[in-house]
């Protein structure tokens, strides 16, 4: 497991966690608004929408992902889509509750266990909230950075998961690329330069035949006076 897979897991993990406060907590809330009250307030639905949509979309998500490689809620681009729509929730629910209890519930010494129960667990809904959102936010921009990084490096992520593609991939080396092309040719042509310099050499110092004089001694073919002899010839 790579570490963008890893943060993907912790992230939907904590998320889910997140889900399930909120979503209890929440309901808390509500029973014991609409018991002593008969009214319930907008951060009470909208934290149980929310943690419910959590509960139902984040362990799918996870399961899947595990079970198979390429599914379609595994993509890039759904699971971008989707989980900005769901930060932005998160951001809602948790701007809400403290619009709506910053005022009643500044500080949570009534004397009252009730009144002093809810202020607690509406602050808690209000921090898990904020955490939620802080996470499945960074967690999005860490993803769009590492989809547009390797789209530029021609190895596009929008349609696979991130099972599938990890991690960064490496940028290409383009001037080792082309020094690797440019080196061999250059090796090449330097025996072919050493051979022809070589030739020339050879021909400029390899000595040239020449052929051998005529001979100036003449041959004759009548046979030559005999030596003056002192005696008579008979």
């Amino acid at each position: 497991m790579t570490w963008l897979q890893l943060v993907r897991l912790v992230t939907l993990c904590f998320t889910l966690a997140c889900g399930i406060i909120v979503l209890s907590l929440a309901s808390h809330v509500t029973s014991l608004s609409e018991k002593y009250y008969a009214i319930y307030y907008a951060f009470e639905a909208l934290g149980i929408a929310v943690g419910a949509l959590t509960m139902l979309t984040i362990p799918v998500m996870i399961a899947i992902d595990f079970l198979r490689t390429g599914a379609f809620t595994s993509m890039v681009v759904v699971e971008l889509s989707w989980l900005s729509v769901l930060w932005v929730l998160w951001l809602a629910t948790a701007a809400q509750t403290a619009d709506q209890t910053s005022t009643a519930f500044a500080n949570c010494d009534f004397g009252y266990a009730i009144l002093d129960q809810v202020c607690n667990e509406t602050h808690a809904i209000e921090a898990f909230s904020f955490l939620a959102w802080i996470v499945l936010m960074a967690y999005t921009i860490l993803l769009l950075v590492v989809a547009l990084i390797n789209g530029t490096r021609d190895a596009p992520m929008w349609t696979s998961s991130v099972k599938q593609i990890p991690s960064i991939v490496p940028a290409p080396l383009a001037g080792a690329s082309t020094q690797m092309g440019t080196v061999p040719q250059h090796q090449q042509q330097q025996p072919v330069a050493g051979q022809y310099h070589g030739q020339q050499q050879q021909q400029a110092y390899a000595p040239v035949p020449t052929a051998s004089p005529p001979s100036t001694v003449a041959y004759s073919t009548t046979a030559a006076p005999p030596a003056h002899s002192p005696y008579p010839q008979v």
